[in-house]
């Protein structure tokens, strides 16, 4: 009689344990940083991870980061900007657009379905609001970047930079975009 009772007890449980708890995050929304971080015989920043979905170190240990935010010059005799960087061989970045408005942006950022056909630059350089940009990994993973703001200062002996982002990710290593 008691082996009975528990059977329901354990397929509830096993259908309880099935049910949504695993499911990965795809999309959202971040504001990064250059801001270093004193970690005893080295400085780190941080960078964001699509695979954790958030932020992370970018130790020299471990690639946990797929984009850290950076600020300088990107050619010899260039001003210095805000532009995501990221630890990869091939060049990781694609723009799609820079649009006049938050609601052009944002409606590009929705349209965009898949990578397609794009050239690929190692910087995403420079940055500013309302461009749409699109990131392969260095595990050939996508995803797509809706900037929404960025600020710079370069008042100091070091320049702060700060940039708000949109993110969707593809996981599986697809061209196409999870819809939202």
């Amino acid at each position: 009689m008691m082996k009975l009772r528990l059977i329901p007890v354990l397929i509830a449980m096993l259908l309880l344990a099935g049910c949504g708890g695993d499911d990965q995050k795809t999309s959202g929304t971040i504001t990064l940083t250059n801001e270093l971080y004193d970690g005893d015989s080295y400085y780190f920043a941080m960078g964001l991870s699509f695979d954790e979905a958030k932020e992370v170190p970018t130790l020299p240990d471990q690639y946990r980061a797929d984009i850290t935010l950076m600020a300088g010059a990107v050619t010899s005799s260039g001003p210095v900007v805000a532009f995501l960087s990221s630890n990869t061989l091939d060049p990781p970045f694609s723009l799609i657009g820079t649009y006049g408005s938050e609601s052009a942006a944002k409606s590009a950022f929705s349209e965009l379905k898949s990578v397609g056909s794009l050239t690929w630059i190692d910087l995403a350089a420079p940055l500013a609001a309302n461009q749409v940009w699109v990131f392969k990994s260095r595990d050939a993973t996508y995803a797509k970047l809706r900037i929404i703001s960025v600020t710079l200062d370069t008042s100091g002996d070091d320049p702060v930079a700060s940039c708000t982002l949109e993110w969707v990710w593809q996981p599986d290593g697809s061209a196409t975009f999870p819809v939202r």
